[in-house]
């Protein structure tokens, strides 16, 4: 199969990120600032994915969280240059880069970057999903009560009115586990090790590159985007088996 030049594009462009990481990990610990630019360590790896997707392909758009923030049209690249920030600050091995491409009839494509495993999930659209050049696949997981769930909590799920979901999904499922990266989490569905994703309060380059590897591996997506101009949006992902009842459960503890 010929190598496909937008997911070619972001490959390198989440190595590069990876690689600027490395960098600024040896000179600036911890992630602080660089006395003369002011930079951070989330910005210089930003820099150095829109550098590389910007070689290949000059014309299009971005979004991404640190320097692009405003939607545009496709085809666009969405970048979340390092998901898991806290995670990183902390020394916890979990984060990743992401990237999603948006195309205009070139298909779309996906890649989550988990950097301190090394493992790239990668995604074409019509085409599956990959981690490491292998094919994988959702869980195959056939009931609530067997479920892994993988979330995240923000101000608004805290509120009472909100925490019921969570209370439902711990008294309903295996057991609910947080730890950090939605981009990475998502793709861990993908791959099997989680079935069930949901988080209420997320933003597109959070999501745009791991909903795709869902998707492609076979799983479903149910999005409720928020009515407060916020351009923040709930998911919840799983595999087929399980994904209306998930839905249910959700909608019902609203």
């Amino acid at each position: 199969m010929a190598r496909h030049p937008h997911l070619w594009a972001a490959l390198l462009a989440a190595r590069r990120g990876a690689e600027a990481l490395a960098v600024w990990d040896e000179h600036h610990p911890n992630c602080t600032a660089d006395r003369e630019t002011n930079e951070t360590c989330d910005v210089a790896t930003e820099k150095a994915i829109l550098t590389e997707l910007e070689r290949h392909f000059p014309e299009h758009n971005v979004i991404s969280e640190e320097s692009y923030p405003e939607f545009s049209t496709k085809p666009r690249w969405i970048v979340d240059p390092l998901d898991g920030r806290i995670n990183y600050l902390n020394g916890i091995p979990h984060y990743s880069v992401s990237i999603a491409f948006e195309g205009t009839g070139a298909a779309d494509v996906s890649v989550v970057y988990h950097i301190p495993s090394d493992r790239l999930f990668t995604a074409i659209e019509g085409q599956g999903a990959y981690l490491n050049g292998r094919p994988i696949s959702v869980s195959e997981t056939a009931t609530l009560s067997d479920a892994l769930v993988v979330t995240g909590f923000d101000p608004t799920t805290i509120e009472s009115q909100h925490f019921d979901q969570f209370r439902s999904l711990l008294d309903r499922t295996q057991g609910v586990r947080r730890f950090g990266s939605a981009a990475t989490e998502l793709a861990m569905v993908a791959d099997g090790q989680f079935d069930i994703f949901f988080e209420r309060e997320l933003s597109v380059w959070d999501t745009a590159a791991g909903i795709q590897l869902v998707e492609e591996a076979g799983g479903e997506i149910t999005r409720i985007e928020r009515v407060n101009g916020s351009n923040r949006e709930m998911v919840l992902a799983s595999n087929p088996q399980i994904h209306q009842e998930a839905v249910s459960l959700i909608s019902s503890s609203s």
